[in-house]
């Protein structure tokens, strides 16, 4: 064979050699296509991973919950229809029980401390066995969710008779310890029961208060630290344990705890666009009247330490970390 005949049988079998082999992976939002978190923290840390992967990943993103809303989330990324999901941990039916300890009210004061605060509890192995089935890359819960209401709230008794839309079971028994009667509702689902008259106003941060349109519609915002919704970002842990090495490292170096701590700053940021988007409707509870809360909801807490797993030791732990974040 001569020199150029060789020449050509190299690049014909190298032009029929296959690529590097690419994984797709499939990132699911429930949240609106324009959720802060998306260009906030979801984009940027899927650039980063794909970036320090080699080439072995492509990330595609969806949002808006096409494949799978806030109830369902979990379920679509077990079962493969996602293999990233962020999902709200209170409407997982009960799968993560532990998690509620940031929901409970008066616990945090921002929404790094509980990022934080849950992501330890999970890295020191507290809360672990919640996620075996899981890969976990980040933790966070939202700001202290308010009142947004249609009708005028100034102080406790206000409350009485009324029946308001939330997002986890602890925030339900916040609303039944202030007066009032709780609706289980998707975030999603929430104009819409105000608009209708369904519900009379709804528990939620600010953060989701403008990200699902609140502001348009009610009428009062009362600034009070009722607890929050803890959420956390999946993945699939049969497909992280497939993936090759470089591309496991590239997803293990931009999650953790700096992802907690980038979802708990970004979410805070968030919050107080939203507190000031509504400073004028905007009701402030005098140190007396915010006292009558607290006594209310004082036994929230202990009840719920009783009857979670494990709940007395998560409890302590989870105020551990939280005052450690305070310290730094």
């Amino acid at each position: 064979m001569t020199k150029r005949s060789l020449l050509a049988a190299f690049f014909l079998v190298s032009a029929a050699a296959p690529a590097a082999a690419q994984t797709v992976l499939k990132f699911n939002s429930p949240a609106p296509p324009p959720s802060y978190l998306h260009k906030g923290v979801f984009e940027p840390w899927a650039a980063a991973v794909m970036a320090d992967s080699g080439g072995a990943l492509k990330i595609e993103m969806s949002y808006g919950g096409q494949l799978g809303n806030w109830s369902v989330a979990y379920d679509r990324m077990i079962d493969g229809v996602s293999d990233i999901t962020f999902i709200l941990t209170g409407l997982t039916g009960g799968r993560f029980k532990q998690q509620d300890v940031a929901s409970l009210p008066f616990e945090t004061r921002n929404s790094n401390e509980a990022a934080v605060g849950l992501w330890n509890l999970f890295a020191k192995g507290v809360t672990a066995e919640e996620f075996k089935q899981v890969k976990v890359l980040g933790t966070v819960a939202f700001p202290n969710a308010s009142i947004h209401s249609m009708k005028p709230v100034n102080q406790l008794a206000d409350l009485k008779g009324n029946k308001y839309a939330v997002g986890n079971a602890i925030l339900g028994s916040v609303v039944v310890a202030l007066g009032a009667t709780p609706v289980s509702l998707r975030p999603d689902e929430t104009y819409q029961a105000l608009s209708r008259g369904t519900v009379d106003g709804a528990v939620m941060p600010f953060t989701g208060m403008f990200t699902f349109k609140l502001n348009e519609i009610a009428r009062t915002h009362v600034d009070v630290p009722l607890g929050a919704d803890a959420a956390a970002m999946i993945m699939n842990k049969q497909t992280y344990d497939k993936l090759p090495a470089q591309a496991r490292a590239a997803i293990d170096k931009h999650s953790g705890l700096a992802l907690a701590q980038k979802l708990g700053e970004v979410t805070q940021g968030q919050w107080q666009y939203g507190y000031d988007l509504v400073k004028e409707r905007l009701v402030t509870l005098s140190p007396d009247e915010e006292k009558k809360w607290q006594a209310a909801l004082a036994p929230i807490s202990q009840k719920w330490a009783e009857g979670a797993p494990n709940g007395v030791k998560v409890l302590e732990a989870f105020r551990s970390e939280v005052q450690a974040v305070r310290n730094k």
